[in-house]
C-alpha cells in the first residue's frame, strides 16, 4: 500500500486516476481518488492497495508502475505531475524438472517400469527433454524425448516414460543402469549457448560456427554436455571454442582439440547445483530520506549463509544516475564477515526541473564468487524515491511605476522558477488597448539552455485619449503554453495591474475676441469649444451680465460626441445696446456654464470662462451757452496834465 494526499486545498474537486502499466504483474485499487474543494479532505491520506498477480513462469522479480494522472477544473492542479510509483512483484516460481519415482524394476523377461516427468513452471518457449539409457544392453527407454509446450498448460501434466529390460543371455546378475534426461532445446529454460567460434589454424579468422544436436545430461553425480559442430573448412586444421552456462550460472569455456570433420566436445559440467534455502543476499529497506537537496539514505547488506569456496562480491548500480548515486558501488563478504552488515549510501541528485518525486532502483547483482549457490542467485534491489524540491512557477517582478496618457512607460520582468522540459511560451496582452499596450507580445523560455533564470523585460506603454476619464486601471493578462511540458502548461497567471494617468480636464474654452461693442451697433465675435471629448452631448449656456448694455447670440451651444464636433469652434456674436443717455463707456461680462441637461457627468454644472467687454457710449452732453459778455467801459478822459496827474491816475485804479 501507499498513501496519497494533496499539498494545498484546491479551488475545485481534484480526481487522480490510478492505473497499472502491467496488469499481468499487478493491479491497483481503487482506480481513482477524489479530493473535494473546501471540505478539508485535501490533506487526508487516502490509501491505495497494489496487489501482485501470479503467473506460472520463472520470470524473476518484475517491476511495474502505478501511473497517476490528475484532472480538475482548478488550473493549478489540472494536469500536474503526480509522479509514478514503482512496484516490484516478487517471483515465486523456480524453473525445474520433476521426475516421479520409478514404478519398480525391469527384468530380462521384458518386465517394464514407468516414471513420470513434468516441468515446475510454464516455460517461455517449448522445452524438449531427451531420454536415453546409459546401457542399451540392459534396458531401453520409450519415448526417446518429451515435449512441453509454452503457454498451453502442458508443462504441469505428467508425461509417462516406459523403461523395458533387455535380455542378454548371460548370467550376469541384477544390473543397474540409468536413464539420462537431457535438454535438447529449452528456449533458455536450462542451457544457454553463449557463443560457438571456429578458429582456423592457418589464417587469422573467427567465424561463428553452426551448432546443432546440443544436449545436456544431468545425473545425480554429475553430467556431460555434448556439442557437435559443422566444419566450415573440411580438411584444414581448426579448433572450436564453446561458451555455455547452465541455469543462469557462470559462463564456462571449453575448447576442442585440433581435428578434421565434425567434432564432439565432451565436458564435465560438474556436480548439480544445490540451492540451500538460506542462501541469499539480504538488503534492508532504505533508511532516511533521499531528496534533491542532497539528503542521504542508507541500507545494509548481509549474506543469508556462509559462502563456500571464498568470498562473495556484490555490485550495486543506480537505475537512474540523474536521480541518485551510490557509495560504495560494491561490497565483498568473506567466510568470516558474511553475517556482518555493511552499509551502502544513496545520495539524491538535484535538478532544476519540477519532475515530481521520482522513483528509481538500486540494483544488486553477484559480481564474483566461487560459491555455485551464490553465483546463481538473483538479488533483489532497493526501491528509492528522490524527493523533488522544485516547483514550477512564473516570477513576475513589480511594475516600475504608472503609465501616462502623455506617453510615459512602465516596465516589469518575467522569468521561470524551474527549468522546463520543453519550450515554454508566455503570450502577453493588455485587457484594455485603449489605455495601454504591451511589448513584446510573447516571451519564450527554452529548455535546458539556462534562459529560464534570466529576467526578460516587458514594456507597458500608456495610450492617450481625449476624454476626461480620470486615472484608468487596466491589466496585463497572459496565457502559458508548451508542447510537452504539461506542468507549465497547467499554470495560470495572476493579472498584473497598471494605472494609466489621465491628462485631460473637462472645461469650456473661449477663443480670441474680434471687433468691439458700442452703442452704434458694432459687433464683437469670439469662439467657444470644449477642451476634451465628451461622452454625451454637452449644452453650453451663454449669458450677458447686463443685457441693457450688451446682448449675444446664440445663447446655447450644443457639442456632440460624433465627428469631433466637441473641438470644432462655434462662434458667438455680442453687440452693444444703444441708449440716449450719456452714460459713458460701460463694462459688462459674458458668462458660460452648463447645467443638468448635459449628458456627460464630467461636463455637468461646469462654470466656463468669463469674457469682460465694454459697450462704448455714443451719446455726448449738450454744449453749454457761452457766458454773457460784460459791457465795455470807456477809459476816462485824461485830465489836463498837471503835476498831480500821475497821482490821480493811480488813484482811479485804486478806487476800482
Amino acid at each position: 500500500t501507499f498513501t496519497v494526499k494533496l499539498d494545498t486545498d484546491p479551488a475545485n474537486e481534484v480526481v487522480i486516476a490510478l492505473e497499472s502499466n502491467d496488469i499481468s504483474e499487478g493491479t491497483v485499487n481503487p482506480s481513482s481518488l477524489t479530493f473535494g474543494a473546501g471540505d478539508g479532505t485535501w490533506n487526508v491520506d487516502q490509501t491505495v492497495t497494489v496487489t501482485g498477480l501470479d503467473d506460472d513462469t520463472a520470470d524473476g522479480a518484475q517491476e511495474f508502475l502505478i501511473f497517476m494522472s490528475v484532472s480538475s477544473a482548478d488550473g493549478w492542479y489540472n494536469g500536474i505531475s503526480a509522479g509514478d510509483v514503482t512496484v516490484r512483484n516478487i517471483d515465486n516460481d523456480v524453473a525445474g524438472v520433476t521426475v516421479g519415482s520409478i514404478s519398480g524394476d525391469t527384468s530380462e523377461i521384458g518386465t517394464t517400469a514407468t516414471f513420470t516427468v513434468k516441468l515446475d513452471t510454464d516455460p517461455a518457449n517449448e522445452v524438449v527433454i531427451a531420454l536415453e539409457s546409459n546401457d542399451m544392453s540392459e534396458g531401453t527407454v520409450n519415448p526417446s524425448s518429451l515435449t512441453f509446450g509454452a503457454g498451453n498448460g502442458t508443462w504441469n501434466v505428467d508425461q509417462t516414460v516406459t523403461v523395458t529390460g533387455v535380455d542378454d543371455g548371460v548370467v550376469d546378475g541384477d544390473v543397474s543402469f540409468s536413464i539420462n534426461l537431457g535438454l535438447v532445446s529449452d528456449g533458455g529454460y536450462g542451457l544457454e549457448i553463449v557463443s560457438a567460434v571456429y578458429h582456423d589454424m592457418d589464417v587469422t579468422e573467427n567465424v561463428r560456427a553452426m551448432v546443432h544436436n546440443i544436449g545436456v545430461t544431468i545425473q545425480n553425480t554429475g553430467g556431460a554436455l555434448n556439442a557437435q559442430f559443422t566444419d566450415p573448412h573440411p580438411g584444414q586444421p581448426k579448433q572450436f571454442t564453446l561458451v555455455y552456462r547452465i541455469s543462469g550460472g557462470e559462463a564456462v569455456t571449453v575448447t576442442s582439440g585440433e581435428n578434421e570433420g565434425d567434432i564432439n566436445v565432451e565436458v564435465n559440467v560438474g556436480a548439480p547445483v544445490v540451492n540451500r534455502d538460506d542462501d541469499g543476499v539480504l538488503l534492508s529497506d532504505l533508511s532516511g530520506t533521499v531528496d534533491e537537496t542532497g539528503a542521504v539514505g542508507t541500507f545494509t547488506v548481509v549474506l543469508g549463509s556462509q559462502p563456500s569456496g571464498g568470498s562473495v562480491a556484490v555490485a550495486f548500480s543506480s537505475s537512474d544516475t540523474t536521480e541518485g548515486t551510490i557509495n560504495p558501488s560494491s561490497l565483498s563478504f568473506t567466510t568470516a564477515t558474511w553475517a556482518v552488515p555493511q552499509t551502502v549510501s544513496v545520495t539524491g541528485l538535484d535538478d532544476d526541473i519540477d519532475d515530481g518525486d521520482v522513483g528509481f532502483t538500486i540494483d544488486a547483482s553477484i559480481s564474483g564468487t566461487m560459491d555455485v549457490a551464490y553465483a546463481n542467485l538473483q538479488v533483489l534491489g532497493v526501491l528509492v524515491t528522490n524527493i523533488n524540491d522544485d516547483t514550477a512557477g512564473v516570477t513576475v517582478g513589480s511594475i516600475s511605476g504608472n503609465t501616462g496618457e502623455d506617453g510615459t512607460t512602465a516596465t516589469f520582468t518575467v522569468k521561470l522558477d524551474t527549468d522546463p522540459v520543453a519550450e515554454v511560451v508566455i503570450a502577453l496582452e493588455s485587457n484594455d488597448i485603449s489605455e495601454g499596450t504591451v511589448n513584446p507580445s510573447a516571451l519564450t523560455f527554452e529548455a535546458g539552455d539556462g534562459t529560464w533564470t534570466v529576467d526578460q523585460t516587458v514594456i507597458v506603454v500608456g495610450l492617450n485619449d481625449n476624454i476626461d476619464d480620470g486615472d484608468a486601471t487596466f491589466s496585463i493578462v497572459a496565457s502559458i503554453s508548451s508542447m510537452s511540458d504539461h506542468v507549465y502548461e497547467a499554470l495560470s497567471w495572476e493579472n498584473l495591474l497598471v494605472t494609466n494617468r489621465d491628462d485631460d480636464t473637462a472645461r469650456i474654452v473661449f477663443g480670441y475676441v474680434s471687433g468691439k461693442v458700442d452703442e452704434s451697433g458694432s459687433t464683437a465675435r469670439f469662439t467657444v469649444k470644449l477642451d476634451t471629448e465628451p461622452t454625451g452631448d454637452v449644452i453650453v449656456e451663454m449669458r450677458s451680465s447686463n443685457e441693457a448694455e450688451g446682448q449675444l447670440s446664440p445663447q446655447a451651444l450644443t457639442f456632440g460626441v460624433s465627428e469631433w464636433s466637441w473641438e470644432r469652434p462655434q462662434t458667438v456674436s455680442v453687440w452693444g445696446i444703444d441708449d440716449s443717455i450719456t452714460d459713458g463707456n460701460t463694462p459688462f461680462a459674458v458668462y458660460s456654464f452648463t447645467d443638468g441637461r448635459t449628458l456627460d457627468p464630467n461636463y455637468a454644472n461646469v462654470l466656463g470662462p468669463r469674457l469682460d467687454l465694454t459697450n462704448y457710449d455714443n451719446d455726448f452732453p449738450p454744449i453749454p451757452a457761452p457766458p454773457p459778455v460784460p459791457p465795455t467801459r470807456q477809459p476816462p478822459t485824461a485830465p489836463p496834465a498837471s503835476r498831480n496827474a500821475l497821482h490821480d491816475w493811480l488813484g482811479m485804479f485804486s478806487r476800482r
